[in-house]
Protein backbone atom coordinates (compact mmCIF):
# COMPACT_ATOMS: atom_id res chain seq x y z
CA UNK A 1 0.00 0.00 0.00
CA UNK A 2 1.36 3.28 -1.11
CA UNK A 3 1.39 5.57 1.93
CA UNK A 4 1.86 8.79 -0.07
CA UNK A 5 -1.16 8.77 -1.45
CA UNK A 6 -3.41 9.44 1.96
CA UNK A 7 -1.50 12.49 3.06
CA UNK A 8 -2.00 15.74 0.49
CA UNK A 9 1.43 16.88 -0.61
CA UNK A 10 3.15 19.78 0.93
CA UNK A 11 3.49 23.53 -0.58
CA UNK A 12 6.41 24.05 -2.18
CA UNK A 13 8.71 26.73 -0.91
CA UNK A 14 8.65 29.98 -2.60
CA UNK A 15 12.21 30.10 -3.00
CA UNK A 16 11.51 26.82 -5.34
CA UNK A 17 9.63 28.86 -7.82
CA UNK A 18 12.43 29.41 -10.74
CA UNK A 19 10.77 31.80 -12.73
CA UNK A 20 7.70 34.55 -12.67
CA UNK A 21 5.32 34.97 -15.99
CA UNK A 22 3.63 38.26 -15.97
CA UNK A 23 0.24 37.19 -16.92
CA UNK A 24 -1.80 40.77 -16.11
CA UNK A 25 -0.81 43.86 -15.87
CA UNK A 26 -2.81 46.95 -15.68
CA UNK A 27 -2.62 50.93 -14.56
CA UNK A 28 -5.79 52.72 -13.27
CA UNK A 29 -5.61 56.63 -13.04
CA UNK A 30 -8.17 56.61 -9.63
CA UNK A 31 -9.83 53.89 -7.93
CA UNK A 32 -14.25 53.64 -8.18
CA UNK A 33 -14.41 56.50 -5.63
CA UNK A 34 -12.08 59.13 -7.55
CA UNK A 35 -9.53 58.99 -4.75
CA UNK A 36 -6.27 57.30 -5.90
CA UNK A 37 -4.64 55.17 -8.89
CA UNK A 38 -2.20 52.56 -8.86
CA UNK A 39 -1.09 49.32 -11.27
CA UNK A 40 -1.28 45.72 -10.59
CA UNK A 41 0.40 43.05 -12.25
CA UNK A 42 -0.65 39.14 -11.90
CA UNK A 43 2.51 36.48 -12.00
CA UNK A 44 2.44 32.88 -12.50
CA UNK A 45 4.99 30.81 -10.65
CA UNK A 46 7.18 28.23 -12.93
CA UNK A 47 7.59 25.42 -12.62
CA UNK A 48 4.23 25.52 -9.71
CA UNK A 49 1.26 26.76 -12.22
CA UNK A 50 -0.66 26.80 -8.59
CA UNK A 51 1.98 29.68 -7.19
CA UNK A 52 0.39 33.09 -7.93
CA UNK A 53 2.15 36.73 -7.30
CA UNK A 54 -0.17 39.87 -7.13
CA UNK A 55 2.51 42.88 -7.02
CA UNK A 56 0.35 46.18 -6.67
CA UNK A 57 1.42 49.97 -6.23
CA UNK A 58 -1.69 51.92 -4.75
CA UNK A 59 -1.94 55.16 -3.88
CA UNK A 60 1.59 55.41 -2.79
CA UNK A 61 4.44 55.97 -5.47
CA UNK A 62 7.83 53.95 -5.04
CA UNK A 63 5.32 51.75 -2.47
CA UNK A 64 4.84 48.10 -3.81
CA UNK A 65 3.13 45.27 -2.07
CA UNK A 66 3.07 41.67 -2.95
CA UNK A 67 0.42 39.27 -2.46
CA UNK A 68 0.96 35.24 -2.91
CA UNK A 69 -1.55 32.44 -3.82
CA UNK A 70 -1.11 28.82 -3.71
CA UNK A 71 -3.17 25.93 -4.36
CA UNK A 72 -6.32 24.60 -6.50
CA UNK A 73 -8.40 27.49 -5.31
CA UNK A 74 -5.81 29.91 -6.23
CA UNK A 75 -6.74 31.12 -9.52
CA UNK A 76 -10.17 32.38 -7.77
CA UNK A 77 -8.56 33.83 -5.07
CA UNK A 78 -5.99 35.87 -7.05
CA UNK A 79 -8.89 37.29 -9.57
CA UNK A 80 -11.07 38.01 -6.26
CA UNK A 81 -8.19 39.81 -4.67
CA UNK A 82 -7.37 42.03 -8.12
CA UNK A 83 -11.13 42.82 -8.68
CA UNK A 84 -11.41 43.91 -5.52
CA UNK A 85 -8.55 46.01 -5.50
CA UNK A 86 -11.01 47.98 -8.52
CA UNK A 87 -9.51 46.55 -11.45
CA UNK A 88 -12.70 45.25 -12.86
CA UNK A 89 -11.22 44.06 -16.29
CA UNK A 90 -9.52 40.94 -14.62
CA UNK A 91 -12.09 38.38 -14.46
CA UNK A 92 -11.63 36.14 -17.22
CA UNK A 93 -8.34 37.18 -17.81
CA UNK A 94 -6.18 35.28 -16.32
Amino acid sequence: MNTMSRYPSKRPSVKSVKDWDTIYTEDMENDWRGLYGGSVIIQRGYPFPDFYRVVTNMGKPNVKTSKLFYGESAHNQTEMYVYDLGFRNVLGRI
